[in-house]
């Protein structure tokens, strides 16, 4: 009866959330520089907090391009491509390198060395709204994705909270930091889905050889089986260490209902990124 309960009563809030979301709307609708009305930040929070839980069971091809730094500034070099399949399990992700620069891979994709990255699928979403005193969340800006008008909303988390652990590897010696994260989520106000979210390590120990570690993850409707949800499509993550620059795009294709026998096709050719 416990469960029969939670179903019946979560349909139910989700509407009043939303139905006091678009009545919130109409009243700043005349206001397009004024903050969104606190709805808007409630309904993101649900979102986020609610998002793994809402995902199913998927594989899906990442294709990560990873760069460094070119001879002329403000351009990249590619220093290989790595074909991976992403199994999002039970709420859990597991990620298996299968090939690099278009060959059959000989390792894991942990032992690659180099930049890489995980837990693409709602963690970071849910740190943030997490209830924690120590978290900073306000509105900074209105701004477009697309055709879409987003609330843009800075964060800030403390290293005790975000538990942002950085490995850096740096002429065979191991480095290892626990840093906080701040950066923008970028709200769809009709709806409090996260369209956006940006991240930058926060806090790290003078001493350590990383800088800055940045990354940017774009969300796109994408169709599972007879449902829509909205999944990652694609990411930037950029490291900088002394002289040591490196640039990871992700991009996560062919989307499917998860089977243990299923024949995945890989089209990894890209051009470079552009100049910033």
């Amino acid at each position: 009866m416990g469960t029969d309960h939670s179903r019946t009563e979560r349909p139910q809030a989700h509407s009043v959330v939303l139905g006091f979301l678009a009545a919130s709307l109409c009243a700043f609708a005349q206001s397009p520089a004024a903050p969104p009305p606190p709805a808007v930040l409630d309904a993101a929070r649900t979102y986020a907090l609610e998002y793994s839980q809402t995902l199913p069971d998927f594989i899906c091809d990442e294709v990560v391009r990873r760069y460094r730094e070119g001879m002329d500034p403000g351009t990249w070099a590619l220093a290989d491509t790595l074909t991976v399949r992403l199994s999002y399990y039970g709420h859990r992700e597991d990620y298996k390198l299968l090939k690099v620069n278009n060959k059959a891979a000989d390792r894991s994709y942990e032992a690659m060395g180099g930049t890489i990255s995980e837990g693409e699928f709602g963690s970071l979403l849910r740190q943030v709204f997490e209830p924690d005193p120590s978290t900073e969340i306000r509105f900074t800006q209105w701004d477009s994705i697309g055709a879409t008008r987003v609330a843009v909303f800075s964060y800030r988390m403390t290293p005790e909270h975000a538990r942002y652990a950085i490995n850096f590897v740096l002429n065979e010696q191991r480095y290892s930091a626990l840093a906080g994260r701040r950066g923008l989520v970028f709200v769809d106000p009709s709806t409090g889905q996260i369209l956006r979210i940006t991240s930058a390590a926060d806090s790290l120990p003078d001493d350590f050889p990383v800088q800055t570690v940045t990354s940017t993850m774009d969300y796109e409707s994408t169709t599972i089986g007879d449902r829509t949800f909205l999944l990652p499509r694609l990411a930037d993550v950029q490291l900088k260490a002394a002289t040591y620059l490196t640039r990871n795009q992700l991009e996560f294709q062919a989307y499917h209902k998860f089977n243990a026998d299923v024949d995945v096709s890989f089209d990894p050719a890209a051009p470079a990124p552009k100049k910033k």
